[in-house]
């Protein structure tokens, strides 16, 4: 079991005129910002690391999921997902579902993944190929929030109602894996932090939860995050290690300081630590050999999340399938970052 996630400090953006029905906040690392969407004046906003809030896009059927992929914002929009230019905020994709409340949104860098809240199905959008699917075509609940769980085949779904489950289901299939209870009501907002733990926001009560996915009997920690009201669609910004909360209930956007050290004693880390070989192909380790099991996430040179999990002592990473390019391998208990071109 991990140690409880350590939160310190937060940031309440509380001018209630910038944001109006905020219901999901998506970090942007290239541009250093954080995306609003607003389901009742129709607009998607962006708030700049200096407190500055502007207009990106304007929705219409209003906005609710967003999710980067490439360079492009996407968005729930009715029963559509439009894409908008990460440039200028011009209309770049549409792409009609014909989906009842389309809701939350998620990607593993090369599909989107859709909720339908009314419809209780999960769509799989193929943006670049302009086609979809229905992955899931009975999640047997009211699907809200869904994150990909990087370095597996898991879709995480955060489902509204009494008593609120977590399932999970196979990107490739559709088909239903482990399903974790809670006690709590109506989840809205789910997705992962830099300890690889899953953090929920529910509206009764209304709280940040954190607990480790797979455990036999998990347990969930209150992160005691201040002024939430209605806690929506959630994202962890792994720049600068926040916690990003739409409060849909007092039109305000909360963003909380994470502490990411794992609260345990930490043996002195390798002076210098290299992705071998570099460039690769596909295969790559790291040496010297790391002398404990490691949770890392794996970035694109935009900084997109693209891959994650736990490495151990010598075991290979295949990176393979992936784009030729930059990318880096960041172990989130000491913070350090290794760079390998993949040719």
């Amino acid at each position: 079991m991990r140690a409880p996630l350590l939160l310190s400090a937060f940031v309440a953006l509380s001018v209630q005129a910038q944001y109006s029905g905020p219901e999901s906040v998506e970090y942007d690392p290239v541009g250093d910002r954080y995306f609003v969407s607003n389901t009742t004046s129709g607009v998607i906003k962006q708030r700049d690391q200096a407190g500055t809030v502007t207009d990106f896009a304007s929705v219409s059927p209003a906005p609710y999921g967003l999710e980067i992929m490439g360079d492009v914002l996407y968005a729930c929009s009715g029963g559509t997902i439009k894409g908008y230019s990460l440039d200028d905020g011009s209309l770049v994709y549409t792409r009609n579902l014909n989906g009842s409340f389309l809701n939350g949104l998620a990607t593993d860098g090369s599909y989107l993944y859709v909720t339908d809240f009314s419809a209780a199905r999960i769509y799989k959008v193929d943006p670049i190929g302009d086609s979809h699917s229905t992955l899931v075509s009975n999640t047997s609940g009211t699907p809200n929030g869904i994150v990909w769980r990087p370095g597996t085949d898991e879709l995480l779904v955060a489902f509204w109602g009494g008593s609120a489950a977590v399932k999970s289901f196979d990107r490739n299939t559709g088909l239903l894996g482990a399903t974790q209870a809670t006690t709590l009501t109506n989840i809205d907002g789910i997705t992962i932090d830099c300890l690889d733990r899953v953090l929920l926001a529910s509206w009764s009560p209304d709280r940040i939860s954190a607990f480790t996915w797979g455990e036999p009997t998990p347990v969930f920690t209150d992160l005691l995050v201040p002024g939430l009201n209605n806690p929506a669609d959630i994202d962890f910004d792994f720049t600068n290690n926040r916690v990003c909360i739409p409060n849909a209930g007092n039109n305000t956007v909360t963003l909380f300081d994470a502490n990411c050290s794992s609260g345990l004693a930490e043996a002195a880390a390798p002076a210098t630590l290299q992705a071998v070989p570099n460039p690769t192909t596909g295969l790559v380790r790291i040496e010297p050999a790391l002398t404990r099991a490691e949770p890392y996430i794996l970035l694109d040179a935009r900084g997109l999340l693209v891959g994650g999990g736990t490495l151990r002592g010598g075991a290979l990473l295949d990176i393979g399938s992936l784009s030729e390019g930059l990318y880096t391998i960041e172990l989130t208990r000491t913070g350090q970052r290794l760079r390998v071109v993949k040719e």
